[in-house]
């Protein structure tokens, strides 16, 4: 596999890295053998944590909490587009105007298993859900604060501990997204060093309140989450508030309590690293919707929204379309990333039903292709063009066509000049018992096209080389 920023086998400084402040360690001078051993022996250890969600390639992410009561509309103001979880700092509303949500917030419809089956038909292997967005409200049973969903509102029902049960019984992994530096609830949220603050409000907060907020709320309801719930995964949101020291405790604090919990890039920033890898993280997820133009020599994830919103707005429909869903999962897979996949629940506890609808349409292409996206890893060469995309497996190479080609189809990618010693064992379109004609030639690799696609958003050719 052939990485943009590939790393010399021999250096152990990026390894080292991944775990510690920012050292950067490798055979010299000022580096002993022990710390070389340690560093690598860290690498391992991530590689062990990471090896599930790596396998993974695709899951579900939730957005739910108080915004999805006014869905995109406050008063006379009415946002078609647009993160409707921000409502309360577009709207500059008063926390304790926004805080009365909360007496509103009773989704007897949700039903975890219901949206478990939802994430296990569309072919995902993970969920991650909002814990505590950017308002302050928490939709777990939190003794740091009674502005949660047990306290603050007639559902009294354990929202985090219902949707970590249900994964787990269906084979899904879990975790949970955690606003650790944005508060527009508190008043020692803002810490006044950001503009997405509550500055309404709290127009004199300071970097010491922040720094009481970290004590007091962040770090303690962090603890509370990796050690009252089963937590494979911790999904940080920041802007920089954090001091490095006020990071590394929150790192060694989930290692000592869950060594196993596996923590993306966000715990700093949700700018993509200056250095890669970058420190204590174990993924790197990349800005909203955004999906790197190559592959890294480190794990990422792209959180991706069905429309323009996170959180639930009954005023937007600019779905994404199924196909759509899929090319950007072969894009996003053939440059070794993950693809976090965004529906933002009804206040009632329920999903859209056009989300339903496009996720269980791109489910049907994944029960007959998952194989091309699951536990691959990126190809010499990730696409021809925006259609036709390539992930590897072993001795197994990928080609995913996510429209129909011209008959024969040819993959350049496959010439004589770049491939010479190409050995093919065989061919195989994928949900199709249907023979494929192949041959080698200087210009790529031409293979048949089948009759009919098995699905209608694409074929995948399965090339086993010897």
């Amino acid at each position: 596999m052939i990485m943009k920023y590939l790393v010399q086998p021999l250096v152990l400084s990026l390894l080292a890295m991944t775990i510690t402040g920012g050292k950067s360690l490798s055979y010299s001078a000022d580096a002993t053998s022990e710390e070389a051993a340690s560093a690598a022996q860290m690498e391992e250890a991530r590689q062990d944590r990471i090896e599930w969600w790596k396998d993974a390639r695709y899951g579900l992410f939730l957005h739910w909490g108080l915004y999805a009561i006014p869905a995109g509309t406050w008063k006379d103001k009415v946002y078609d587009h647009g993160y409707s979880e921000w409502i309360m700092f577009s709207e500059k509303i008063p926390r304790q105007e926004y805080a009365e949500l909360a007496k509103r917030f009773d989704p007897e419809k949700f039903d975890a298993n219901a949206w478990v089956d939802v994430a296990k038909k569309a072919g995902m292997k993970y969920v991650v859900i909002t814990a505590k967005h950017h308002d302050g409200f928490s939709i777990f049973d939190s003794k740091v604060t009674d502005y949660d969903v047990m306290d603050a509102t007639p559902y009294k029902r354990d929202i985090i501990a219902e949707l970590e049960k249900a994964c787990h019984r269906a084979g899904l992994h879990f975790g949970v997204y955690y606003s650790v530096d944005r508060d527009w609830y508190r008043p020692t949220g803002p810490g006044n060093r950001y503009k997405q603050t509550n500055t309404w409000d709290f127009p004199n907060s300071s970097d010491e309140d922040f720094d009481r907020y970290f004590e007091e709320i962040a770090l303690p309801q962090i603890k509370e989450l990796i050690t009252q719930y089963d937590i494979d995964l911790i999904w940080f949101d920041a802007i920089e508030m954090k001091s490095p020291d006020q990071i590394k405790r929150t790192y060694n604090t989930i290692r000592e309590l869950s060594p196993d919990t596996i923590i993306n890039s966000r715990i700093w920033s949700p700018v993509f690293p200056k250095e890669v890898p970058p420190p204590y993280c174990d993924y790197i997820s990349s800005g909203d919707n955004k999906i790197l133009e190559n592959s890294i020599s480190f794990e990422w994830e792209n959180p991706g929204s069905m429309n323009t919103s996170y959180g639930y707005n009954k005023n937007d429909h600019k779905w994404v379309e199924p196909g759509e869903i899929i090319r950007r999962l072969a894009d996003i897979a053939s440059k070794g990333g993950n693809y976090l996949l965004n529906v933002g629940p009804t206040a009632e506890g329920t999903f859209p039903q056009p989300c339903i609808d496009r996720l269980l349409e791109a489910g049907k292409w994944m029960d007959v292709n998952g194989e091309a996206i699951r536990g691959t890893a990126a190809w010499r060469v990730h696409d021809e063009g925006e259609s036709i995309y390539f992930t590897a497996k072993g001795n197994i190479i990928y080609a995913i066509c996510t429209k129909w080609q011209e008959a024969p189809l040819l993959l350049k990618a496959f010439n004589q000049k770049d491939m010479p010693k190409l050995n093919i064992r065989s061919i195989q379109l994928l949900g199709s018992n249907e023979q494929i004609n192949w041959e080698h030639t200087a210009e790529g690799l031409q293979v048949s096209l089948p009759d009919q696609a098995p699905n209608p958003h694409g074929l995948v050719y399965r090339i086993k080389t010897k």
